[in-house]
């Protein structure tokens, strides 16, 4: 049982991997998310990409995996202020749905951050 719960870190980070290579695909899908304010809106599909993609991979090798999941939780953060908030205000379930799925993985990276981060250089609890 031991190694099927150990298995849940490697399936939580693995999947950040595909969730950010999927940001590659067609933009069509990402870019109504992306707030109307913001400039450049396929930069921050692109940007939302990579920062998946780099936490994924620092959680793999184990180097600045703490501060990696601590800026994942920020992201999550930030897409709960300023997508799916705005979104549940102006009506839209699926917006509201995604403030519990945002805040939920906020909560599992900032839980990784403390029990499993291997590398906790530059953050000091």
């Amino acid at each position: 049982m031991k190694k099927i719960t150990k298995a849940g870190k490697w399936v939580f980070v693995s999947m950040f991997a595909v969730f950010g290579l999927l940001h590659f695909g067609t933009l069509e899908f990402s870019l109504p998310y992306i707030p109307s304010f913001l400039p450049f809106p396929a930069f921050w599909v692109y940007f939302s990409g990579i920062a998946l993609v780099a936490f994924s991979m620092s959680a793999w090798i184990g180097k600045l995996d703490k501060l990696a999941a601590l800026l994942l939780a920020l992201m999550m953060f930030s897409f709960v202020v300023l997508i799916h908030i705005p979104g549940a205000i102006a009506g839209d379930f699926v917006q509201t749905i995604g403030i519990f799925r945002d805040t939920t993985v906020m909560g599992a990276a900032l839980m990784y951050a403390d029990k499993f981060a291997r590398d906790g250089k530059y953050i000091t609890t």
